[in-house]
């Protein structure tokens, strides 16, 4: 695994301009959409990815954790921000990992919680660093498979006495 990805998911929502507008008519579906495009990021980057959103003014609201296609989603709880919820990640990964090399990458336009996060030893990201890598991710992967194409042929492979015996079968009459 490279690392954890921890992503304050309205946040990036409100500074993609195509998941803003997508928001502004169904927010549940750019909810969808960020999961998606973060889902594919994951199977690219081999990364372990949470989102965080806020809930924390939904009545009576209690912590909700899903798996969504691969990605950790998390809806805070009732008085808790994704902020709140990802400094508290933040310090307890640094304590937790303080000897092993596994790095927190958190994405937020928030510039308060760039500077928090980095002093418990997590690299910030902004949401334009990630969609950039993310065009990037896809941009190598489409060259990949629009590559020329070379075959791997069997006679390539193999014996020039096991090809006479191939080509005699190949010509041989039933």
């Amino acid at each position: 695994m490279n690392g954890i990805l921890l992503v304050d998911g309205y946040n990036v929502i409100n500074n993609w301009s195509e998941l803003a507008e997508l928001k502004d008519s169904d927010l549940s579906h750019a909810r969808d959409r960020l999961i998606a495009i973060l889902s594919e990021f994951q199977s690219l980057y081999d990364m372990r990815v949470i989102v965080v959103f806020d809930a924390h003014l939904v009545k009576n609201g209690v912590e909700v954790r899903e798996d969504c296609q691969g990605v950790e989603v998390i809806y805070t709880k009732e008085g808790v921000t994704a902020d709140n919820w990802i400094e508290r990640y933040a310090v307890l990964h640094h304590m937790e990992t303080a000897t092993k090399d596994i790095p927190l990458f958190v994405v937020t336009y928030d510039w308060l919680e760039q500077r928090i996060i980095s002093s418990h030893g997590a690299y910030r990201v902004t949401p334009g660093e990630l969609r950039q890598e993310i065009l990037k991710l896809k941009k190598a992967g489409k060259r990949k498979f629009e590559g020329r194409y070379d075959p791997v042929l069997l006679d390539q492979h193999i014996s020039s006495s096991t090809k006479k015996v191939l080509e005699k079968w190949r010509r041989r009459k039933f």
